[in-house]
């Protein structure tokens, strides 16, 4: 039954999409670890921890602008290390699509980034090894390891409900938009 909706609603989405002009391609759809495709398409995102809110732009041209949960610990500042329960804040971008993922469909960021590795490795959080695989992946716009003290597959996902671990939920309906024109490496802005 959830593909049949998941089918029409994506149906009917396309068609809306079209009306309104090309959605981007799909291109890229990969799992874990998948190389870097820049965005080409001028989208990008902007996720909001004060007003908890998911924007979605095409060249700093709203699309729309949706209601999200993020972790339920976020109000206590930055993400610092696994299990906190803090949205970590920052500049990301889209590394993985998972379209089996336990809470309907997900978009993976790109956290840790560099700057979260430096400081993880300063504060004695990461050893060397660590810290150069993340800066790696993130060099070549790959996923970076999500198994290390600072945490990991922080995602936009759908079947939103309250607070979460770390991640950003919005409604169903919104994940399917997000879906739509959101390709791998995809900037996504986590901030205020």
């Amino acid at each position: 039954m959830r593909n049949i909706r998941k089918c029409l609603g994506l149906g009917l989405l396309s068609l809306a999409l079209a009306a309104s002009g090309p959605a981007c391609a799909m291109a890229g759809q990969a799992g874990p670890g998948a190389a870097y495709k820049p965005s080409v398409n001028g989208i990008s995102i902007y996720v909001s921890k004060k007003g908890n809110t998911v924007t979605l732009s095409r060249y700093n041209s709203t699309i729309g602008s949706w209601p999200a949960q993020i972790g339920r610990e976020s109000a206590a500042g930055d993400k610092v290390q696994q299990g906190d329960g803090i949205t970590p804040s920052g500049k990301f971008y889209v590394c993985t699509k998972n379209d089996q993922s336990q809470y309907y469909l997900s978009l993976g960021l790109s956290y840790p980034g560099i700057e979260d590795a430096e400081r993880g490795l300063a504060d004695g959080l990461i050893n060397e090894e660590q810290y150069k695989a993340i800066v790696d992946a993130n060099k070549a716009g790959e996923q970076p390891p999500w198994d290390t003290p600072l945490g990991g597959a922080i995602m936009i996902h759908g079947e939103q409900g309250g607070g979460t671990a770390g991640c950003i939920a919005v409604t169903n309906d919104v994940m399917d938009i997000l879906w739509e024109y959101c390709n791998l490496g995809v900037p996504v802005t986590v901030g205020p």
